[in-house]
C-alpha cells in the first residue's frame, strides 16, 4: 500500500506541475515576463507537449493563470485545512483575485446560451441592457460581460466587502469605472423591482438553505421575461473528477447540485423555460437557465 501510496502520489504531483508549467509560459509569453532563456524554452516545450502546438492564446490566457492560481492554492489550503467546510471570511488576496479571473471564463458560456436563446441575446445586446452579477467577488466576471456586451450595464453584488474592495480597484484600473459597479448587498435582499434583463447566480457560492429566497428575490429583481443565468461547477466525466468538483463546491459553501435537482428547483421558484445549456465551451462550468414569465 505504502508503494500504491507514492506512485499515485508522484504521478499526480506531475500533473500539478503540468498545470503550473502551462500557467508560466502563458505568462511569460502574454505578459512580457522576463525569464531565463533555459526555462522559457523548456516551459515552451512542456507547452506544445500539453497542447500539441505552440501560441494562440488571445482572450483565454487571464482565466487559464487565474484557474491554475485557484486550483493551486486551493489544493495547498485544503492540505493545512483538510476538514474545513468553505466560508469566504479569509482575506487571501492572490485567491480571490484567481478565483476572479477564472470566472471570466463564464462569458464563452454565456454567449453559448446567448447563441441557442435569440430573446436573451437581444437582451444582452439591446442599448440599457442592465445585467446583475450576483456574488461579484473581485469583480471579474462583470468586467468581462461589460467588455463582451458594449450596450450592457452591470451591477454586481456581494457580502464581502475585502473582495468589493478588490472588485473597485479592478475596474478602475480596467478604465470602465462607467458601465460597471459594484455593491455591498445580499441577494436575498435584493430590492430592485424589475430592474434587470438578465441575472448570473453562482450556485456554488450559494449555502443550500438560501437558494429558495435567492431565488424568489432573484425572479423578482428581473424584468418580465428576464432570464436567470445559474452556474455550477464541473470537471470530466469520471466518477474522481465529480468527486472533486463535490468537494470544491462544499468547501466553497454551496451544494453540490445536480441537473435533476437543480431544474426542478428553479421551476419551483416560478421560472420558466428552465433547462441545463448544452456544455461545449472549456470552462470548468455548467450552466443553467430560466425566464421570469
Amino acid at each position: 500500500m505504502s508503494e500504491a501510496l507514492m506512485g499515485t502520489a508522484v504521478r499526480l504531483g506531475s500533473s500539478l506541475d503540468a498545470l503550473a508549467a502551462l500557467a508560466a509560459h502563458v505568462r511569460i509569453e502574454t505578459e512580457n515576463l522576463p525569464a531565463d532563456p533555459r526555462v522559457r524554452a523548456l516551459l515552451a516545450d512542456i507547452a506544445v507537449e500539453l497542447l500539441g502546438e505552440p501560441g494562440g492564446y488571445g482572450g483565454h490566457a487571464a482565466p487559464v493563470v487565474g484557474l491554475a492560481r485557484a486550483f493551486v492554492q486551493q489544493a495547498a489550503e485544503l492540505i493545512e485545512n483538510p476538514g474545513r467546510v468553505g466560508s469566504w471570511d479569509q482575506i487571501n488576496v492572490p485567491l480571490l483575485q484567481s478565483i476572479g479571473r477564472l470566472s471570466m471564463a463564464i462569458c464563452d458560456a454565456v454567449r453559448t446560451a446567448a447563441g441557442m436563446l435569440p430573446d436573451l441575446n437581444s437582451r444582452l445586446t439591446a442599448p440599457g441592457a442592465d445585467f446583475l452579477d450576483v456574488g461579484t467577488g473581485t469583480g471579474w466576471l462583470a468586467i468581462a460581460m461589460a467588455r463582451s456586451y458594449p450596450e450592457l450595464r452591470v451591477v454586481g453584488i456581494d457580502i464581502f466587502e475585502p473582495a468589493l474592495n478588490l472588485a473597485r480597484s479592478n475596474i478602475e484600473a480596467e478604465r470602465i469605472a462607467g458601465r460597471v459597479e459594484v455593491r455591498r448587498q445580499d441577494v436575498a435582499a435584493l430590492d430592485n423591482e424589475a430592474g434587470f434583463d438578465v441575472i448570473w447566480l453562482p450556485m456554488p457560492f450559494l449555502p443550500a438553505d438560501i437558494v429558495p429566497a435567492a431565488l424568489a428575490a432573484v425572479s423578482g429583481a428581473l424584468r418580465p421575461g428576464g432570464w436567470l443565468l445559474a452556474g455550477t461547477f464541473t470537471g470530466l466525466d469520471d466518477r474522481l473528477s465529480s468527486l472533486l468538483t463535490d468537494l470544491r463546491t462544499i468547501r466553497c459553501g454551496g451544494h453540490p447540485w445536480r441537473s435533476e435537482e437543480l431544474v426542478p428547483t428553479i421551476a419551483a421558484a416560478g421560472f420558466s423555460d428552465v433547462a441545463e445549456v448544452p456544455r461545449t465551451w472549456t470552462a470548468p462550468a455548467r450552466l443553467y437557465v430560466g425566464r421570469r414569465p
